[in-house]
């Protein structure tokens, strides 16, 4: 009976730890911003984690460099499951009614792994995500952060999928990139 109170008490512990790391961006999470600066050269970064969009397998990330043009901004799309992104435009946004393409300029889809878990009476199975990079203007993300309704379609070879980015949520992208214009403001 103690013994279940005590893992009751650590499961509860491990939840709460994990809801305010969602809140709070550490390293690793969804949304989480971080920034580094070259020793070999002296280039700042600014990184943001992939952000999931309300209720679906998409997620989004942003990075930005000193070196980069001014207003270009790299967005990493990111789907569950092992899959070959189209050629051609295959990130298409809907924002409030205007059909928004971008082409990837990657020629191939990067498809990693992640490890998953096993602890404390949880199991999460390994799962694959695939990826593609797409340079996009400061100027379309402010856009979409202030839209009133914006869908994102991602072309897939036999497939396609699509979610909400106009939801705000704790892990969702919209917020954090809000976070992201805000960080890449000193970057020179």
């Amino acid at each position: 009976m103690k013994a279940y109170g005590i893992i009751q008490k650590f499961s509860c512990f491990l939840f709460i730890l994990f809801i305010s790391a969602c809140v709070t961006g550490m390293p690793g999470m969804p949304g989480a911003i971080s920034e580094s600066k070259s020793q070999f050269d002296g280039t700042k970064q600014v990184s943001m984690e992939p952000a999931w969009l309300y209720s679906t397998y998409i997620k989004l990330a942003l990075f930005k460099n000193s070196k980069m043009n001014k207003d270009d901004i790299i967005m990493t799309a990111v789907v569950k499951g092992a899959h070959n992104f189209a050629k051609d435009a295959s990130l298409h946004f809907n924002v409030d009614g205007e059909i928004i393409s971008f082409n990837s300029v990657d020629s191939l889809t990067d498809i990693n792994t992640s490890s998953g878990f096993v602890g404390n009476g949880l199991y999460i199975p390994p799962s694959n995500w695939s990826s593609q990079d797409y340079v996009v203007g400061k100027e379309f993300i402010n856009k979409i952060i202030n839209a009133n309704k914006v869908i994102v379609k991602i072309d897939l070879r036999k497939s396609y999928i699509e979610g909400v980015f106009s939801h705000d949520g704790p892990t969702t992208a919209r917020p954090a990139f809000r976070k992201f214009l805000k960080r890449i403001e000193t970057l020179q």
